[in-house]
């Protein structure tokens, strides 16, 4: 669905379209950027066999840059943040926003059952809001 489509009390499921991005955590960060800017996007979850290790952003990736990492050499599993903040594809899409607002975070996982179905955007949530508000 498109966000012009949702009220904030809709389910944040109705948010996910594409399927969740992901990069395996022994890539490097050079292939993580690379595929943040190819796939315009801000947020890979890292997985194995085993199953999700953590996330990826594209602000990660700068801190390695600011830190002097040589992103040629540096692993994902090195720089991703592991404990991974997800709500349940039936949360409302103003809960989502109030959990990506208390953690301080612009990307968050959805889930079903337990499992990363997708993921969701600041700009994706409060294109929601934004429209459900009175106009001046």
């Amino acid at each position: 669905m498109r966000p012009s489509d949702l009220r904030p009390t809709d389910p944040v499921g109705g948010l996910i379209g594409d399927p969740v991005a992901t990069i395996r955590p022994t890539a490097t960060l050079r292939e993580a950027a690379e595929q943040l800017a190819a796939d315009d996007i801000g947020l890979l979850v890292v997985v194995d066999a085993a199953g999700v290790r953590g996330v990826i952003s594209e602000r990660d990736v700068v801190l390695a840059i600011a830190d002097n990492l040589e992103l040629s050499e540096e692993r994902v599993r090195d720089s991703a943040s592991t404990d991974v903040l997800k709500v349940d594809e039936n949360a409302t899409i103003r809960d989502a926003a109030a959990a990506m607002n208390d953690a301080g975070i612009r990307h968050l996982a959805v889930s079903r059952n337990d499992v990363v179905t997708g993921v969701v955007s600041i700009r994706d949530v409060l294109a929601v809001l934004l429209q459900d508000m009175p106009t001046a």
